[in-house]
């Protein structure tokens, strides 16, 4: 337990050193996607505290800081000093920043989302070599047959809805080819049975706020709800499906679906 603790002490550290360019990724992102060391000053420009941008002031810093470090702290803590104590760290950090900068710009990084399926699919083929000639046991693993059906699932699922979202409704981008690009990257992560569970998760809770924002603007703000223009980014909720089927597995939603089932055929 000492052990344990001292670790996660260790990796807190780390995690606190790595937390201020998390802010310096979000800041970079929005519209041009690349890291100038300059935004790493945002947090002591007077100008932008002045004008009130959403960069400025040293608050977010230190949130994003103690964040990284709580989650590294926490991921050695459950998971040991392991590979899926660094995909836990990474996995959320990532989520933090593709929430924040989809909210503020329905963008989601083409960096992330890209660079998370080619990470994915060498992860799968490293962890496949890695099992098939080294003999060695791996905390965190999807076979490479899983990762390659996950990947394509994942990608095909949304950008087939989109297509008939425009079909149906005449207008394009009815799914955003940055969520399509998205969960194409967590099936690569995850495999394709994570996919499906991911987007029942983000749906539902993606319809749900929906439904509460277009009931606010309805019955506070007195606005008339004209269909197809309440929007809303997908990202952040594809982001929370995917940590709770990460950290919780399948299993619970799969022994739900069946027991639905059995419900239903014996009623």
């Amino acid at each position: 337990m000492t052990q344990t603790l001292c670790l996660s002490l260790i990796a807190a550290v780390l995690g606190s050193f790595i937390g201020k360019y998390i802010g310096w990724a979000i800041r970079a992102w929005p519209g041009h996607e690349k890291f100038h060391c300059d935004y790493l000053k945002c947090p002591s420009c007077q100008k932008g505290l002045e004008f009130g941008c959403c960069n400025a002031g040293p608050t977010q810093e230190k949130i994003y800081i103690a964040f990284s470090a709580i989650i590294a702290g926490l991921s050695v803590f459950y998971f040991g000093f392991s590979v899926k104590a660094i995909v836990s760290w990474l996995f959320v950090i990532a989520c933090l920043v593709i929430t924040i900068v989809d909210i503020r710009t329905f963008i989601i990084p083409d960096r992330l989302s890209k660079g998370g399926i080619v990470l994915g699919l060498t992860y799968a083929v490293i962890a496949w070599a890695i099992l098939e000639w080294g003999n060695i046991k791996l905390s965190y693993y999807v076979s490479l047959k899983d990762s390659l059906i996950g990947f394509t699932v994942g990608g095909g699922f949304l950008m087939f809805l989109g297509k008939v979202s425009e079909i149906i409704f005449k207008k394009p981008d009815g799914m955003g080819g940055g969520d399509v690009k998205l969960l194409a990257a967590m099936g690569a992560w995850a495999g394709w049975q994570s996919v499906i569970i991911t987007v029942l998760i983000a749906s539902f809770v993606g319809a749900s706020f929906g439904l509460a924002g277009i009931l606010s603007d309805c019955l506070q703000k007195h606005k008339a709800y004209k269909p197809m223009t309440h929007h809303i980014p997908f990202g952040p909720y594809l982001c929370l499906g995917f940590l709770i089927t990460f950290y919780f597995g399948i299993e619970p939603f799969m022994n739900f679906f069946y027991s639905y089932q059995y419900w239903v055929m014996n009623r």
